[in-house]
């Protein structure tokens, strides 16, 4: 017999059987269920991502909180306030005010009275203060998170290492000894 005639059964002799399916069998239309541990990973990456990002907004602040609060104790020191009344406002050692004071050459004496020098000197000591307290409870959740990760094995040293920015070596450091609570 010819290849030419030999027998190709049509879609519509196929679609024929049993359930319409062309091959007879019964298709199962549904999903599997979400693996819960990988959903956790994921979510552990994201929020260590996202204590990753608020650490580092906070580093920022901070950065431009120091600078500015330095110029403006080097522009008190040029207009003749005291050191020790400058330490108390800025609540720092008077050695420090002494080095900020010293180190910033070219000012000119502003005008402004020593009191409204002292307040803002102030606000922003106070303000550096509570930048540096939201940034550490924010590493201190990280840890937790982090400890937690690890006595759960659901990522290693070096995966948690990429997600959090942290070196695999710190991570292990930092989480040594750490007792993770019934939510982590």
């Amino acid at each position: 017999m010819p290849a030419h005639h030999a027998f190709h059964p049509t879609a519509a002799a196929a679609a024929t059987h049993s359930g319409g399916s062309p091959r007879g069998a019964y298709r199962y239309r549904g999903s599997a269920r979400p693996d819960p541990a990988a959903a956790r990973v994921g979510e552990i990456r994201d929020l260590l991502e996202q204590q990753r990002q608020m650490i580092s907004l906070r580093s920022s602040r901070l950065r431009a909180l120091f600078s500015e609060l330095n110029e403006r104790v080097a522009q008190a020191v040029c207009d003749g306030v005291k050191v020790t009344t400058i330490a108390q406002a800025a609540g720092v050692p008077v050695t420090t005010i002494r080095g900020i004071g010293l180190g910033r050459d070219g000012l000119y004496p502003s005008g402004l009275p020593a009191e409204e020098q002292l307040r803002s000197i102030s606000r922003l000591a106070d303000e550096v203060t509570a930048v540096e307290a939201a940034r550490a409870a924010v590493e201190r959740h990280r840890v937790q998170v982090l400890a937690a990760a690890r006595k759960q094995r659901l990522l290693d040293d070096y995966q948690l290492a990429s997600a959090s920015g942290l070196k695999h070596d710190e991570i292990r450091k930092m989480t040594r000894g750490v007792n993770t609570g019934p939510e982590a």
